[in-house]
């Protein structure tokens, strides 16, 4: 199914706080994913009052990243939380004596330290893109791929062993995400996009796992032609049932078999890919079954001034067309 001007009515009824939702969409995320790691430590570390304190200041940092305009937020206003949260693992680590309660906070530290890694990634192409919006970079094949590699770890990371994600089949054991990301050029090895639409990408493979049980299947594949770049990602998963494929775009909507699912996260994941490839003049298509997955496929057009370069150049901005 193509989206048409009629599902464009999620993107026009939004109002204010969710169309800044949206566009903050990967911290939100992230900040879940905090969240998760706070209340597994509240539980097994039974010390529920070390934790009242810093459970709300996430919940406030989320509530502020909703209200915040993307031009306003940067690296340095996640910094006290930060270190707020490590110096609570950091006093607990000398509170803990037994060996299983020293090891879950040690893992915990190192997963909330991923995540602000890629937190602190996030503010800086955030930072990056709010100061030239209509920036497109080019990368290397390899160097994409090898991002996008990173991005797989981080997920598996803090998935706290629950899962592994292989590309290789014979790898794959019974709670594994068998994923197959491949990307490929016709023009000098190399992709262009904003940063914001390598967002999406990254938010949509996560959608797929996040509605995938442990097992199943994702494909993902990035073409880049000429004239126009094409993202795909399919899983093998949940699906949607067939009268609520068009309502799916809406903000804060989710699918009525998946809503018994903890996910963590908003419900608009959807929506910015839609506000995204709206804005960059492209076109999005869905296909999804229920209990037999989902497939998502975007095409964007490529400026022009890039194309002219022969894709040599690092960056360009979009209004050089």
């Amino acid at each position: 199914m193509k989206i048409t001007s009629k599902h464009l009515s999620a993107l026009y009824d939004l109002t204010a706080d969710q169309f800044n939702a949206v566009e903050m969409h990967s911290f939100l995320n992230l900040i879940n994913v905090i969240q998760l790691q706070l209340e597994i430590l509240k539980m097994e570390t039974g010390k529920k009052e070390l934790f009242t304190d810093i459970i709300s200041d996430t919940a406030k940092l989320a509530r502020d990243i909703r209200k915040s305009e993307k031009s306003s937020f940067f690296p340095e206003n996640i910094k006290p939380f930060q270190k707020k949260v490590i110096d609570l693992i950091s006093y607990l680590e000398k509170e803990v004596n037994d060996d299983k309660g020293i090891q879950e906070l040690q893992d915990a530290r190192e997963i909330l330290i991923e995540v602000f890694k890629v937190m602190d990634i996030r503010a800086d192409e955030l930072k990056k893109h709010s100061s030239n919006p209509g920036q497109w970079l080019s990368y290397s094949v390899e160097e994409f791929k090898n991002d996008f590699q990173k991005f797989f770890h981080a997920v598996e990371k803090n998935s706290n062993g629950r899962y592994r994600i292989v590309q290789n089949i014979a790898q794959q054991e019974p709670n594994d995400y068998l994923v197959n990301f491949e990307v490929d050029s016709e023009l000098n090895g190399r992709i262009v996009m904003p940063l914001v639409f390598k967002d999406v990408i990254r938010d949509l493979i996560a959608n797929a796992r996040k509605y995938t049980e442990p097992g199943g299947s994702i494909q993902v594949g990035v073409f880049q032609k000429k004239n126009m770049l094409r993202f795909i990602v399919e899983d093998n998963g949940m699906g949607i049932p067939k009268n609520e494929v068009d309502r799916i775009f809406e903000f804060g909507y989710r699918a009525t078999n998946v809503r018994h699912l903890p996910t963590m996260g908003g419900g608009f994941g959807l929506t910015k890919a839609l506000y995204i490839t709206v804005q960059l003049n492209g076109d999005l298509w869905i296909e999804s079954e229920e209990d037999k997955g989902t497939k998502i496929v975007i095409e964007i057009p490529v400026p022009e001034a890039f194309v002219a370069k022969g894709f040599k150049k690092t960056s360009i901005s979009s209004e050089s067309n």
